[in-house]
């Protein structure tokens, strides 16, 4: 039986966690799987740390991390993927959002993708069968226009470089927890690849249908999207050599979260 960690970032996701979690667990219920669900909560406002601590008190399956303040998506992945890799040792991890906008029942596709040998296993909207629902037409240019230009500038093949809904193998991670990222927001996506892509990883792409949240507020800032294309500039102009930056980097988290 496979243990597959579900990590899920969050950060005042209150209307949407309970509803995610639930989904989770039902398509994996036919216990092929041991499957755990790891939120990392940045001191949400609005209770959705509470909700996931009085659920993980009921399921063991359940597990809280909660963070003093709002350190950015990237970092709490980093934090998240620690955690796992040390207290569950998973032989698959899932990397998803909290709005609902990456449907679960892609989930059983995506990890038996992983489980048959690909490092990187992405849930893609530019692939065939692939696509978004319910995007404005300005959300689908900045996303077509971020995924060109990464793939122009850093020479990554993958057609959705931005996507968040992934599956890591114990190689992906192991690798990923040796290199210092730069990016601590959403620019870890694009950050990431490049590194499995650079180290020769075995990368696939699965069709996916995204959903734009339903409730609660996207996250996705001005700053956000500066902070993507300074990275994409400063990768673009080192390649390779940006790699020496990432070494000799801490297997221990610095962040101050309880669990």
């Amino acid at each position: 039986m496979a243990r597959i960690a579900v990590l899920i970032p969050t950060y005042n996701e209150r209307d949407n966690i309970s509803l995610l979690i639930d989904k989770v667990f039902n398509n994996f219920s036919d216990g092929t799987h041991d499957v755990h669900i790891v939120v990392i909560d940045d001191n949400s406002s609005d209770g959705t740390g509470y909700i996931v601590a009085k659920i993980a008190e009921v399921n063991d399956h359940v597990h809280l991390l909660s963070r003093p303040g709002k350190y950015g998506l990237g970092s709490a992945y980093m934090d998240g993927l620690r955690w796992s890799d040390s207290n569950l040792s998973p032989d698959v991890f899932v990397q998803m959002d909290a709005d609902l906008s990456h449907p679960p029942h892609y989930l059983p596709t995506l990890v038996k993708e992983a489980l048959e040998g690909h490092d990187v296993t992405i849930g893609s909207r530019y692939v065939e069968g692939g696509g978004s629902v319910s995007w404005s037409w300005y959300r689908r240019v900045i996303s077509r226009g971020a995924n060109s230009i990464a793939r122009l500038m850093l020479r990554i093949r993958e057609k959705d470089a931005t996507s968040g809904f992934r599956t890591l193998s114990r190689r992906a991670v192991h690798a990923l927890l040796d290199f210092d990222l730069s990016s601590k927001g959403y620019a870890y996506q694009i950050e990431s690849l490049f590194l499995y892509s650079t180290l020769g990883l075995s990368i696939k792409e699965v069709p996916i249908l995204f959903f734009e949240r339903r409730k609660g507020e996207t996250k996705l800032s001005i700053l956000e999207i500066l902070n993507f294309v300074y990275l994409l500039m400063f990768m673009s102009l080192t390649r390779f050599k940006a790699l020496k930056q990432f070494k000799n980097i801490s297997r221990h988290s610095k962040g101050n979260f309880k669990y």
